[in-house]
């Protein structure tokens, strides 16, 4: 499993980290950890040609490398990377510029996994999606104020948007509590059961107890509803996971909402609708992502390149 894991070097950022790396040593995944800083003018471009020669010193001149450090702190901190006699982390390559333009530094996992620390020059969306693409990642994590409310419909967060756009699964951290308990939700889709088995081994990983939960947008409704929630039950139960099953009746969203009050992650398989009916109508995965309080975690198929046309 490869995850990449996006800071800006703010608090809730921090969080995200340590949130992800904790997921990370779980799974034995490969790490990479990227900031994005904003674009240099012409005119401090042959200036940062020069400080470049000194990332292998980390220069906290440089922007963007503090926030590299303290991340890497905190992968310390929670023993994702081994640590020699002295408590210095084994490095494998120092800083050098890829093919892809980002500028990078490996380190060596606790389990032999490759942690690299990545820092890309651009708009962030545009890059954290590229990053993702060119990376072949399984997993993007991105951490959020927690704020509640906004339009996304011209505007919208970074993290909201890589959340639509990524080719691949993505756990917006937000308002971190804990990880003990997933709410799984299924409505019956081919996303959905991916998201069920995803889901299901981190919780295992992770030591979480899961709920499952369908929603009926009718009492007519509530049997199918049911019947979902029993069969991912019985891939669960295949999975080596217990879990809880529940059913509601109500707007998809507002229910998961609710629900989710009581438990510290939403699992769930990202939208099949189209671009036109989620500019009208938004999509239950943004909506939960918006106005809920807790991370959520969308799962989907990892895909080919993507356009990023649009994205500014």
């Amino acid at each position: 499993m490869k995850v990449l894991m996006c800071t800006d070097g703010e608090s809730y950022a921090e969080d995200a980290i340590r949130f992800g790396g904790r997921l990370a040593k779980a799974m034995n995944a490969d790490v990479s950890i990227l900031h994005v800083r904003p674009p240099i003018s012409p005119r401090n471009r042959v200036l940062l040609t020069t400080a470049r020669k000194k990332l292998g010193e980390w220069n906290l001149e440089i922007p963007g490398v503090d926030s590299l450090i303290r991340a890497k702190e905190i992968l310390t901190e929670i023993g994702l990377t081994k640590t020699a006699p002295l408590k210095e982390e084994k490095v494998s390559r120092a800083f050098r510029v890829d093919v892809h333009g980002a500028t990078e530094l490996h380190l060596i996992g606790l389990r032999g996994e490759m942690v690299r620390l990545r820092l890309r020059e651009g708009h962030p969306v545009n890059e954290i999606l590229e990053e993702a693409d060119f990376g072949d990642y399984d997993l993007v994590i991105i951490g959020s104020r927690g704020h509640k409310g906004y339009s996304t419909h011209f505007v919208g967060s970074t993290a909201l948007r890589v959340s639509d756009l990524a080719a691949c699964s993505v756990l917006i951290a937000k308002n971190i509590k804990a990880e003990n308990t997933f709410l799984l939700c299924t409505d019956g889709s081919r996303l959905a059961e991916r998201a069920e088995i995803i889901g299901a081994e981190i919780a295992q990983k992770m030591g979480a107890k899961m709920t499952i939960l369908s929603v009926a947008e009718g009492e007519e409704n509530k049997e199918e509803a049911m019947q979902l929630t029993r069969r991912a039950d019985m891939i669960l139960s295949q999975l080596g996971v217990n879990a809880e099953q529940k059913t509601r009746v109500g707007r998809p969203s507002e229910e998961i909402i609710d629900e989710a009050k009581d438990h510290d992650i939403v699992v769930m398989g990202a939208s099949g609708s189209s671009a036109v009916k989620k500019f009208f109508l938004g999509s239950t995965p943004l909506k939960v992502i918006e106005y809920g309080e807790c991370p959520v975690l969308v799962v989907r198929e990892k895909r080919g390149k993507i356009s990023l046309q649009g994205t500014n």
